[in-house]
C-alpha cells in the first residue's frame, strides 16, 4: 500500500507565506482592509461562495478584500511554495494529509460536498444498485482520492463490510481508465467524477447512483491556511467567512439571483453556471457549504491513518479549526436576529462538528 510520506510534503512547511493589510484612501480617509492571498483554480467559476460573496459586496461590507493567485494546481506542495499564499480550497486529502505530518497548515471550513458517481456495466446495473450485493466485488478508484476513503469509511460502517475480505479496491490512473475497465470487466464498480459520467455511458456503462447514497452530505474539497497567517490574523478569516456565510444564504434560498451574480462576475454561460451549480442529477449530487464539517473530515482522517496511508499520532484537532467560523456565525446571526436561515446554519453547525474535542457550544 503507497504511503504519504514527509519527504513529499516537506516542501510545504519551506513555503513562505505573507498577510498583507491593504489601505485606500477615500475623500481623504485611510480605510482598512483586511486581506490576505488566496490560491484559486484558472477555472472561471472557482467557488460560488467566494465569487457571490464578492459580486454581491458581502467581503465590502466586512471590510474584508481578497487577492487571488491563480494556480493550475492549488493542493500540491510545488503549488504551496509557488508564491506567497495564505488560504486556499482542495479535496480534503492534501491538507489532513500534510496537516498529519508536520506541516503548519489549518483546515477551517468547508466549501465543497459530493460530485462524485457510481457506475458499472448496463447488464449487473440493477442487482449492483444495491450495496448490499457488492460482497466479493471489486471497485476501481483513484489512489487517496475522498472517494476511495468515503467508500471505505461507509462500506464498513453502514454495510458492515471488510476491505480486502468481502470487498476489493484497486487503484488506477484516472477516470477514463476507471470507467475503461468497468467496461472490459476488469472492475466491477467504478467511482468517477461526475464530469465523466456522460463519457462512460457512452462506452455502454450505467449510472447506478450518486455517491452521496453511500454518504449523505460527505465532504469533499475544504478550505485550509497557513497556520502562523491563521493564528496572527484571526479576525480576517472571520471576514472572509462571513461573507460566504452571507453568500450561502443566496446560493441556497435565491438560485436564479446567484446564477446571474455568478454570471456577471465571471462572464460564463448561464445556463452552464446553472447545471455546473445546481443541477444535481449532473452534478454528481454537488453542494457547497463553509461549514468546516469536522466530524466529516474525521471519519475520513480516521481511515487514513487506521489504514496506514498516514504514519501519524497527530489528531486531527491539532490542526483543525472550528472557533473562527462558529464565531463569524455568530456575528452573523446577531446581525441579522430575525433570521431563521442562519440560526439553521448553527443547527447543522452543532450537529457535523460536535466531535470536536472539548465542543461546548449550545442552541441559539
Amino acid at each position: 500500500m503507497k504511503k504519504i510520506t514527509k519527504t513529499w510534503l516537506a516542501a510545504v512547511a519551506l513555503a513562505s507565506f505573507a498577510l498583507v493589510s491593504c489601505r485606500e484612501k477615500d475623500g481623504g480617509k485611510k480605510n482598512e482592509y483586511l486581506s490576505f492571498n488566496i490560491a484559486v483554480t484558472a477555472n472561471k467559476v472557482v467557488n460560488p461562495l467566494i465569487q457571490i460573496a464578492q459580486e454581491k459586496g458581502y467581503f465590502e461590507a466586512y471590510r474584508f478584500k481578497p487577492n487571488y493567485t491563480t494556480l493550475e494546481m492549488i493542493g500540491t506542495p510545488e503549488a504551496l511554495i509557488a508564491g506567497k499564499l495564505d488560504a486556499a480550497y482542495e479535496q480534503i486529502i492534501p491538507p489532513i494529509s500534510y496537516g498529519a505530518q508536520g506541516a503548519n497548515l489549518t483546515i477551517f471550513a468547508g466549501t465543497l460536498s459530493g460530485g462524485m458517481e457510481v457506475v458499472a456495466r448496463k447488464e449487473e446495473a440493477e442487482f449492483l444498485r444495491n450495496p448490499e450485493n457488492w460482497k466479493g466485488k471489486t471497485i476501481g478508484v483513484i489512489h487517496l482520492s475522498t472517494a476511495e476513503m468515503v467508500s471505505k469509511a461507509a462500506l464498513g460502517n453502514n454495510y458492515g463490510y471488510k476491505v480486502g475480505e468481502d470487498l476489493n479496491y484497486r487503484i488506477i490512473d484516472g477516470y477514463p481508465a476507471i470507467s475503461s475497465a468497468v467496461a472490459k470487466g476488469t472492475l466491477d464498480i467504478g467511482l468517477i467524477s461526475s464530469e465523466y459520467l456522460e463519457a462512460a455511458r457512452s462506452i455502454g456503462l450505467e449510472h447506478l447512483f450518486h455517491l452521496t447514497n453511500l454518504q449523505k452530505d460527505y465532504v469533499c474539497c475544504r478550505q485550509y491556511a497557513y497556520g502562523p497567517s491563521f493564528d496572527k490574523n484571526k479576525d480576517a478569516y472571520k471576514a472572509y467567512l462571513k461573507g460566504q456565510i452571507r453568500a450561502y444564504k443566496d446560493y441556497v434560498t435565491n438560485p436564479e439571483e446567484s446564477v446571474k451574480s455568478l454570471a456577471r462576475l465571471t462572464g460564463e454561460d448561464i445556463d452552464y453556471i446553472s447545471r455546473y451549480i445546481y443541477n444535481k442529477e449532473s452534478n454528481g449530487d454537488r453542494s457547497y457549504n463553509p461549514d468546516p464539517n469536522y466530524n466529516g473530515v474525521l471519519s475520513i482522517y480516521e481511515i487514513l491513518t487506521g489504514w496506514n496511508y498516514i504514519e501519524s499520532h497527530a489528531k486531527l484537532n491539532e490542526f483543525f479549526n472550528i472557533e473562527v467560523y462558529a464565531s463569524a456565525l455568530k456575528e452573523v446571526i446577531q446581525e441579522f436576529p430575525d433570521d431563521t436561515f442562519y440560526k439553521d446554519m448553527w443547527k447543522y453547525f452543532l450537529e457535523n462538528d460536535n466531535k470536536f474535542p472539548g465542543f461546548d457550544y449550545k442552541e441559539i
